[in-house]
């Protein structure tokens, strides 16, 4: 398995498309029904296909990911064959938070010197949607090109 088998709640919102998807394999209603009691191993098989296909779908559609804590921010621009990055660190001796409320309309020049700006490329070590859910697990959201396209600017 590639990524992570969908929870139950997931798989409910994806009814219809598992039903295609057991369609497809030509497991009918009652086929998968019977499947889930006397071939649990089969099933839990097929329910990691799927699962693996719908989170490749997803993310090879993922384009940004931003990650924040009180002391970083990190946009990561997740192209076809590299991963950028374009960061801002606090340095260890500022109050300034990327948690704190409305940060960017009480920025000013006081707190440029206050950060650090990181920016940073590489090529994928994994494949392109391995990569980009494993950044998802450890924080990063989904977000746009804005942020992405305003810190590159600074540079």
């Amino acid at each position: 398995m590639k990524y992570k088998r969908l929870s139950s709640e997931e798989l409910k919102h994806l009814e219809k498309e598992f039903v295609n998807f057991l369609a497809s394999a030509q497991i009918t209603g009652p086929d998968w029904k019977k499947m889930k009691t006397k071939e649990l191993q089969k099933a839990e098989e097929l329910l990691d296909v799927f699962s693996d296909l719908v989170f490749e779908k997803v993310m090879s559609k993922i384009k940004y990911l931003e990650y924040r804590d009180e002391k970083t921010l990190n946009i990561f621009n997740c192209d076809a064959e590299k991963i950028f990055l374009v960061g801002l660190r606090v340095k260890e001796n500022s109050t300034f938070s990327f948690t704190a409320a409305n940060i960017f309309t009480q920025w000013n020049d006081s707190h440029t010197s206050a950060v650090n700006v990181i920016k940073n490329e590489k090529k994928y070590s994994k494949e392109r949607g391995v990569e980009v859910f494993d950044l998802l697990q450890t924080g990063c959201f989904i977000t746009d090109e804005k942020l992405f396209n305003l810190l590159n600017g600074m540079l």
